[in-house]
């Protein structure tokens, strides 16, 4: 094999990707990383004027992007997805399941809302999107599902016990979907990363916090969205095609310290 073969592997050159949460934030970024490598996009939230914002940006790249409003906690709405896709496309090659909801609070103050609300988004909605998803990828006997997941799937800190637990249940989850939908050709993995320096983090982290979670990270700093999109387009592309049921942490040694 020739090395520029190996470098082919990534490329998504025509792949067909969606990716839940895309409106803002690492979402966003992951849709236009992944767009550069190659892939056209469908982009997913509840707010349409924030994806046609990310569209826009897409089709600059000069790939194709399209735009499906839901509500991810809405099972039926899932299934409206599937619809969608199936009417506009005979293949869907990735699915990014990013969207998420947190809550900060002791976990006396946790809310039955705030449990609901997390759960459903982060949870709920993550498996039900693998299955409609993953049903159009099993007819065409491949595809590739990345659940985004969390250092705090791994380890804890004050405020967050539902969002670790939720995180902890997809780093399981994805272990059993690998396992039950690889005859399928499916690879299911997930990415976990620790704090990512978006401008929303750049708000809550400073000072005194910030220098608590730098001082949990061996490397020193926080992560960054290229840091995540280069290890998306591995999970995405034939590169990772013996890879399926993993949870890559992209946090700087965070995990490792802990």
């Amino acid at each position: 094999m020739k090395v520029q073969d190996h470098y082919k592997k990534f490329d998504l050159t025509n792949k067909v990707a969606i990716i839940t949460g895309a409106s803002e934030g690492i979402g966003r970024d992951m849709a236009v990383g992944l767009a550069e490598a190659g892939a056209d996009i469908i982009l997913c939230s509840r707010r349409e004027e924030k994806l046609l914002e990310v569209k826009e940006i897409i089709e600059n790249t000069g790939r194709k992007a399209e735009v499906y409003a839901f509500d991810i906690q809405n099972v039926s709405e899932i299934e409206g997805l599937k619809a969608f896709l199936k009417a506009r496309t005979d293949n869907v090659d990735i699915l990014i399941n990013n969207a998420g909801y947190a809550v900060t609070k002791p976990a006396w103050d946790v809310s039955e809302n705030d449990w609901d609300s997390m759960v459903d988004t982060g949870f709920k909605g993550l498996f039900f999107c693998c299955q409609a998803v993953g049903s159009i990828m099993r007819d065409n006997g491949y595809g590739k599902i990345i659940n985004l997941s969390s250092t705090f799937s791994k380890s804890v800190v004050p405020g967050r016990s539902v969002y670790a637990g939720i995180k902890a249940g997809i780093d399981h989850l994805t272990e059993a979907l690998a396992m039950e939908w690889a005859p399928h050709g499916i690879r299911v993995n997930a990415l976990a990363p620790t704090a990512v320096n978006t401008p929303s983090r750049k708000v809550t982290l400073q000072g005194p916090i910030l220098e608590k979670v730098l001082a949990r990270i061996p490397l020193g700093r926080l992560a960054t969205p290229e840091d995540l999109i280069g290890a998306i387009i591995y999970l995405s592309s034939e590169a990772s095609d013996f890879v399926t049921g993993q949870t890559l942490f992209v946090d700087g040694g965070w995990v490792a310290a802990s």
